[in-house]
């Protein structure tokens, strides 16, 4: 008679650590390999002598009516091949977070009658650098202060972008970075920021509800450590049926934006919005909206969902179909040990 086990349960588990130590080996050598990746790069500010600040990895500075300072932003390649950095002298704007970002290149701020970042800005706002592997290179801006004295600050930054794809592929990986620029006027202690807050709308974006506030602060100073409290409630049953709180918010001095709220896909009907907002140089405010979500949002949701429920069945039925084929491969072969096994075990009887 074959013995009944010819495959000990020891064989299968040294072959299995050796397999995983090929794979640990495998992973170990490609990790070493591509630990420099082909493109990267990174930024730091290049600090004058007239900084305010010297601790600070931005500028911030105080400047007498016209007087001009060159702003210098050391750009480094840290990767395995060459790449061009683009280095933009921007505005501090707001997005819908909220947060402070310097990527956008309109030349005002709100109001349009206010004193812009990129209206000091002598000479061209876009320069261009490119730079072989392990180079380094500072790009250079110059700005003119303001003729009069001003209050508050004035807020701008030198915003970096590289395209940093390695593959022929239509979709651009990039990689940005920013550094702020605070030109800080009198009354920069005293000057609060002054929210406003106008009509609420709901959007139906990417597959998800959401509300969108529009917001402004005229005023020349930033708001910061944000806090908010959202309740949205039914006005037909007076039950809560959304509440969310989010914290560190900013926004930037002298700018508009329309502040979102995610919210869950909510049926068609009428619904009231009720946001406490409160910060640390902003004091607590309760802003209350009623607003709709027509049918056609629903639909609109609905249809966008669709073909996205579809896919993740199809990727489901992929990966159950890959776990079959790898248990039927490992039965497979464990058949064929065990058969070769008890082949051996009969030659060695005879």
């Amino acid at each position: 008679m074959p013995r009944k086990y010819i495959i000990r349960p020891w064989w299968l588990l040294s072959i299995l650590a050796v397999l995983i130590g090929l794979f640990s080996s495998a992973v170990i050598v490609h990790g070493a390999a591509t630990k420099t990746p082909k493109k990267a790069y990174a930024v730091s500010a290049v600090l004058p002598p007239n900084q305010v600040d010297g601790a600070l990895n931005y500028w911030q500075l105080s400047l007498t009516p016209n007087q001009t300072q060159t702003l210098q932003l050391q750009v480094a390649n840290i990767g395995s091949e060459p790449i061009t950095v683009d280095v933009y002298a921007n505005n501090g704007t707001t997005d819908s977070n909220p947060q402070i970002i310097y990527s956008q290149a309109a030349t005002s701020v709100y109001p349009k009658t206010a004193t812009s970042f990129a209206s000091l800005v002598v000479g061209a706002r876009k320069k261009s650098v490119t730079l072989a592997p392990a180079a380094v290179k500072v790009v250079e801006f110059t700005i003119r202060a303001p003729a009069k004295q001003f209050s508050g600050m004035i807020l701008g930054g030198l915003y970096s972008e590289a395209d940093v794809t390695t593959t022929a592929t239509p979709i651009r990986q990039k990689v940005a970075y920013q550094r702020s620029v605070v030109l800080q006027g009198s009354n920069i202690n005293t000057e609060r920021p002054k929210l406003k807050f106008g009509a609420v709308q709901p959007v139906a974006e990417a597959g998800e509800l959401a509300l969108r506030l529009a917001t402004s602060n005229d005023a020349p100073m930033y708001a910061y450590a944000l806090t908010t409290d959202l309740t949205v409630t039914n006005r037909g049953t007076k039950k809560r049926v959304i509440h969310t709180t989010a914290q560190n918010g900013k926004v930037a001095p002298q700018s508009r934006f329309n502040w979102q709220f995610p919210i869950h896909n909510l049926p068609a009907g009428a619904y009231r919005m009720t946001l406490v907002v409160a910060g640390n140089n902003v004091a607590r405010q309760t802003i209350t909206r009623n607003f709709t979500i027509e049918q056609s949002q629903v639909q609109a949701l609905a249809d966008y969902s669709s073909p996205n429920r579809r896919n993740m069945v199809i990727v489901i039925i992929l990966v159950i179909l890959i776990i079959i084929l790898m248990i039927a491969g490992w039965v497979l072969i464990y058949s064929k040990g065990r058969r070769h096994g008890e082949r051996l075990w009969d030659k060695l009887k005879h």
